[in-house]
């Protein structure tokens, strides 16, 4: 049976190099650094060559057993070169790892996207804190983006409400009027009428 590195374990198709890993209480903490050639810049798309810095970021990630991770990962910014780049500098992202603007990585953020997905809201929040995942309501929320509307979407719709029964059961229709003439009827589930005053 051939032996895995460590980095081929916590960090399947990932170029990082960890340096360290210490245990304390229930978390599980990673030190490493990128070990990835550098990328281009998103701007100019012109490949980086200069190191300006680089910095550690603390990411969130999936628990491993009982015990939180968290990775300590060191990444590098570059210069741009050109007069032209609206950019000066930027910073490497490690895909499969890390995202700009996130402090949790992208494993886990699929977890939680997956989590709001399927449940939302305040209940998404209770799951994660039973699953003892750092994420409240509208981390969970703001995780959902509105779906692309594709070329051809309605500009008019119509709204009809109907009563399926007098006075018990009612109904919503959505017609959808196209640029060419054409519509579509989308019925929605009706709802039932409250005996509450």
């Amino acid at each position: 049976m051939a032996s895995k590195t460590v980095e081929a374990v916590l960090f399947p198709g990932v170029d990082v190099r960890v340096e360290c890993v210490s245990d304390s209480c229930d978390v599980l903490v990673v030190e490493a650094a990128s070990a990835a050639r550098p990328g281009r810049f998103p701007d100019c798309r012109k490949q980086a060559r200069r190191v300006h810095s680089t910095y550690q970021r603390a990411l969130d990630e999936r628990m491993l057993g009982s015990r939180r991770v968290v990775i300590r990962l060191r990444v590098r910014r570059y210069f741009c070169d050109r007069k032209s780049c609206s950019r000066k500098t930027f910073v490497e992202q490690l895909p499969g790892l890390s995202e700009r603007h996130r402090r949790s990585s992208t494993g886990l953020t699929g977890w939680l996207w997956s989590i709001a997905i399927e449940v939302g809201g305040c209940p998404a929040a209770r799951l994660c804190c039973r699953l003892r995942l750092a994420a409240g309501r509208t981390r969970l929320l703001r995780l959902l983006t509105a779906p692309t509307v594709p070329a051809r979407a309605s500009r008019v719709l119509g709204v009809d409400e109907f009563a399926f029964r007098k006075g018990c059961t009612y109904g919503t229709v959505l017609v959808g009027v196209a640029p060419a003439g054409s519509w579509t009827c989308c019925p929605i589930a009706p709802l039932r009428r409250s005996r509450r005053g």
